[in-house]
Order: C-alpha cells, then sequence, then structure tokens
C-alpha cells in the first residue's frame, strides 16, 4: 500500500489563484493550449479536479493507493475515533458508472460521524489503474471481485458494510456471491443490472434501430472524447442536471462536473469492462435477479431507490420475494423526489438512511 495524501483538514484547495488575477495573454495562452490538446486533460488536472471536489469534505481523511496483482486503486479513509469498547462496523463504498470517489461529497460526512468509511475508485474508473480486461462475462466480474478482496486484504478488514450505487451495485453483489463471510450487510443504491430484458421487446422505429445499431461499437463515454477541446463545455450542456444536483450544496456550480470530466476523457478500461457485461437498452447480460437466491441466506441486504429512477424499484421488492423466508432480511426503500442519482438528489434523507440500515447490523 502506498500513502500519497493526507487528511483533507490540512490540504490546500488546488489552484487557488483565480484567473481573474493572471496577465490576460496568460488566460489567452492557457486556452490555446488547451485547443490545441485534443483532450484538454493531464493527470495533474484530474488530481487537481478531484481535491477541489474533496475540499468540501470536513472530516479528516487520507488519500492513497492499494496495489492489487492488476493495478492500483485508489482509496478514501476517513479518520475515526470512539470511546466505545468496540469500533463500529465500517463502511466501503463503490460508486457507478462514469464517477469516482468524489461523488460521495455529499454523505462521507454525515456517515463518517457514526463509523469509518471507504470510498473506492473502481479498476477502470478515476484515479485507479485502468488495466485490460477479459471479454467475458465471467471474466470481468472475476477480475473486479478478486481486486476487491485483495485490497480488503490489504486494508486489514475482516468484516465491513458495502454500499455500491448503480454499476457499483452490480459490483457489490458480484462480490457478495462469492465472499458473502466478509460482509455483514449489504446496501444497493439503485443498482443497475438487476431487470431482465423481456422476451418480447417493444417495437423500435427502423431510424431508430440504424442508429443503434452504429453506436454498438463505441464505448458509453466516446462522444465526449471525440469532442476533444469542446468536451468539458459539452459535458456541461448535455447533463446540466449534474450542476444543479451538487451546486446548491457546495456552493460551486463547476466542480463536480469537471471532476467527472476528467474521469471519463481517460483510457477507457472500465468502459469496455462495462460494455462486455451490457446487453443493451440497460439490461445486463446476467442479470442480478436471476442470481439472487445464490446470495448467502443470512446476508441482510437493504435496496434504497430514488421514486422517479429508471432503474424500476420493483427489482428490490422481486429480490425480496425471492429471498422470502431467508433468515437475511431484505428492506426496500424508496427516496420520493429522486431519480437514479439518489445519493445527491436528496442526500439529507439518503444519508439518514444509509445510517440507519448500517446501525440495524453492526457487530
Amino acid at each position: 500500500m502506498t500513502n500519497l495524501s493526507s487528511n483533507s483538514t490540512t490540504s490546500s484547495t488546488p489552484n487557488s489563484s483565480s484567473s481573474a488575477s493572471r496577465p490576460r495573454h496568460l488566460c489567452r495562452s492557457a486556452s490555446l493550449r488547451n485547443f490545441v490538446r485534443w483532450r484538454p486533460t493531464s493527470a495533474k488536472e484530474h488530481t487537481d479536479a478531484e481535491s477541489k471536489v474533496l475540499s468540501f469534505i470536513k472530516t479528516a481523511y487520507s488519500l492513497f493507493g492499494v496495489q492489487t496483482p492488476y493495478g492500483k486503486i485508489w482509496t478514501l479513509r476517513t479518520e475515526y475515533e470512539t470511546q466505545q469498547p468496540t469500533q463500529p462496523t465500517p463502511l466501503v463504498l463503490l460508486h457507478g458508472m462514469g464517477a469516482g470517489l468524489g461523488i460521495w461529497v455529499m454523505n462521507i460526512d454525515a456517515i463518517a460521524k457514526h463509523r469509518q468509511v471507504y470510498a473506492l475508485d473502481l479498476l477502470g474508473f478515476g484515479r485507479s489503474s485502468r488495466p485490460n480486461f477479459p471479454d467475458t462475462i465471467e471474466g470481468v466480474e472475476e477480475q473486479y471481485v478478486a481486486s476487491i478482496e485483495t485490497w480488503r486484504k490489504e486494508m486489514g478488514l475482516d468484516k465491513f458494510i458495502l454500499m455500491g450505487h448503480s454499476f457499483g451495485g452490480y459490483l457489490s453483489m458480484c462480490y457478495a456471491l462469492k465472499h458473502p463471510e466478509n460482509i455483514s450487510h449489504l446496501i444497493l443504491a439503485d443498482p443497475w443490472g438487476f431487470t431482465v430484458r423481456p422476451e418480447e421487446q417493444m417495437e423500435i422505429p427502423l431510424r431508430y434501430k440504424v442508429i443503434i445499431k452504429m453506436l454498438e461499437p463505441f464505448n458509453i463515454f466516446s462522444g465526449l472524447r471525440a469532442a476533444g477541446p469542446l468536451g468539458p463545455k459539452l459535458l456541461h450542456k448535455i447533463r446540466p442536471d449534474i450542476k444543479a444536483k451538487f451546486a446548491t450544496r457546495l456552493g460551486d456550480e463547476d466542480a463536480v462536473p469537471d471532476y467527472i470530466y476528467h474521469c471519463n476523457v481517460q483510457h477507457p478500461s472500465g468502459e469496455v469492462a462495462f460494455k462486455t457485461l451490457h446487453a443493451g437498452m440497460g439490461y445486463a447480460k446476467n442479470p442480478m435477479l436471476l442470481r439472487a437466491h445464490e446470495v448467502e441466506p443470512t446476508l441482510p441486504i437493504s435496496f434504497i431507490y430514488g421514486a422517479q429512477s429508471w432503474m424500476e424499484p420493483l427489482m428490490g421488492s422481486k429480490v425480496k420475494e425471492i429471498r422470502r423466508g431467508m433468515p437475511g432480511r431484505v428492506t426496500v426503500e424508496l427516496i420520493l423526489n429522486s431519480g437514479h442519482h439518489v445519493y445527491a438528489d436528496e442526500p439529507d434523507e439518503f444519508n439518514e438512511l444509509v445510517n440507519r440500515a448500517c446501525r440495524m447490523y453492526d457487530d
């Protein structure tokens, strides 16, 4: 394990000198350099964007890389002290598709008051390594599970609560299927990959079928990378919801969109892995609903959905029905006025539900 950064309480905010204080010709030169570079990003700019987002976290934390056979897993760990004779069970967070550990910025403080929190950049995303993945469903799942298990051993964690959002929820289920003995509670926040693709597909107009077929060879964020120097403005334009979700709380409308941009214009390793698992139209090739009965019967599972999400909250209820009679309790919570990004749409209610779920299963 390589310790690379100290806690946020002593780190300074990056890029503290504003562009307004720079000579005009230097600003023009910087803009020209960004335009000449096809994608205006670099390791330093990615790091600076992450630092800016994480500067809003009040809890002391450290950042470091944990080496696995597949590369480095970039990790945030909060500091936690208690006078209690036993430590509360730590919580491990796995982000969703196209994100990084910084997306938990509105959740970490509220949860870290009660336990130690770890947030990971999944392999292929954020500042973690971007290795090649196998081209099979089993291979991708095994590589992700093995990397998380190596990370757990390196961190010296015995039991932990595992929470994943979207694609991170899918991978959390993969880990629970393989290593249930390490998890005291599984929390799935609007998880992707549960819905079974219907045998009878709805009729799609021919022109849309042609477009879908043309886009099949490309990864999800290929367009953002292809936009080159226009990429940052494009992201702000096509995803104003990202800006809106975080700006009110953070007081900075650019911090999170800029961070998301730099996370997604690097080598698309994680996107390629996701594409291997994706059957198209939002469905997983091997949906988790068909495997829910295989998870250790004693493992409790909590679903937290946004009421307006496209992820079908009904899936949580179906898992509850499938596991009826098993000792591991299944709960399904619905947050009103929330969509797929439930952790950011209504962060206070989300944080309360997570804290309540964690308290129920502390060792």
